[in-house]
């Protein structure tokens, strides 16, 4: 079943941007939960597309992102007729660079409210088949997303690329399987290259073909809206990470399928490739973690023994950044074994 579509360049486009300026009154973005909505006016012109659009509106959730946003931001439009860009209390300047374009909406919050909430609130005011969310830290190739979302089943619920580092090298955080003890004692004691399906992220040997796993990353993941809207959303709970795996494990429970599309090849540099942020985004996907309802009461303190034996071992044999983010994760693994739940730092 295709998502892609021919279009008749800036008609289609006026039309969809409209409906999402339409849905963004409609959900009275005035100053909703401390959200804050920057509308465009309708009078400004559209700029030429091509040929084919995906019936989809990208979410772009920022938080400081750099000078790097406005070139993404273009990459994305090529394909997508409309966007929404949440911004999550920014002061770099980076949501500036996108501002007062007319396929853009920017809904603006006045503190940091972190990734799931980030885009359910671009969700709320989103038109066409697809969600289309997009990380500020990827490089995209020219029809990336279209052929992302083309030729898919209807039961498939959310689909992503096969991510790769900056040398070409997949990078096993693309998806991977539903968490468990079992599989983070085997990322704790097992080298990475027999994970196989046993650990909790994606393992070797990495697909070559559509396959479907327990949940994706939402580095570039398309969602379909209507499924997106049924499950209600990202969980919110979940600050940054793991609000991928639970709603995986949600669309699996209604009867939908979570897709790995290996043929799109995705460069995803995590954190921007900043060393600093890498260690603060560590630190926050184990508290996100932590409020898995599958680690409550004991299993709580379990984790804590697995991710500690599994971070003290990168700490005293890892280096660069693998090293200085496993000593920084220590202090939250000593207090998931007294069973308490993380703070952010």
């Amino acid at each position: 079943m295709g998502s892609a579509r021919t279009v008749g360049a800036s008609t289609i486009v006026q039309r969809a941007i409209r409906r999402l300026r339409s849905r963004a009154c409609a959900e009275g973005y005035t100053k909703p939960d401390g959200a804050l909505l920057t509308c465009v006016a309708m009078s400004r012109s559209v700029p030429d597309v091509g040929p084919s659009q995906v019936d989809a509106t990208a979410i772009l959730v920022n938080h400081d992102s750099g000078d790097r946003l406005a070139e993404l931001v273009d990459a994305v439009l090529l394909e997508v007729p409309s966007m929404v860009v949440v911004d999550n209390a920014s002061h770099d300047g980076s949501l500036e660079l996108v501002e007062g374009r007319a396929e853009i909406v920017v809904i603006r919050n006045d503190a940091n409210l972190g990734f799931a909430a980030a885009v359910n609130r671009g969700a709320k005011i989103a038109t066409g088949e697809w969600l289309l969310l997009v990380n500020p830290d990827i490089h995209l190739q020219r029809s990336d997303i279209r052929r992302l979302v083309e030729h898919l089943a209807p039961d498939v619920a959310a689909v992503a690329p096969l991510q790769m580092d900056e040398h070409g090298r997949t990078r096993a955080e693309t998806g991977g399987y539903d968490a468990t003890l079992g599989r983070y004692l085997v990322w704790a004691v097992v080298p990475a290259r027999y994970h196989g399906r046993f650990g909790p992220w994606l393992g070797r040997p990495f697909p070559d073909r559509d396959v479907d796993l327990d949940w994706v990353s939402g580095a570039l993941l398309g969602v379909r809206r209507e499924v997106f809207e049924e499950l209600g959303g990202f969980d919110e709970r979940y600050f940054l990470y793991h609000e991928d795996v639970d709603f995986g494990r949600r669309a699996r429970a209604a009867g939908y399928r979570i897709v790995c599309r290996p043929t799109v090849r995705l460069h995803h540099e995590v954190a921007h490739g900043d060393p600093e942020r890498r260690v603060l985004y560590t630190q926050r996907a184990i508290r996100s973690l932590s409020l898995d309802p599958h680690f409550s009461g004991w299993r709580r303190r379990a984790l804590g023994v697995a991710l500690g034996l599994g971070y003290g071992l990168r700490a005293l044999l890892g280096s660069g950044t693998t090293r200085m983010a496993a000593r920084a994760a220590l202090p939250a693994c000593r207090e998931l074994m007294a069973g308490r739940i993380p703070q952010h730092r």
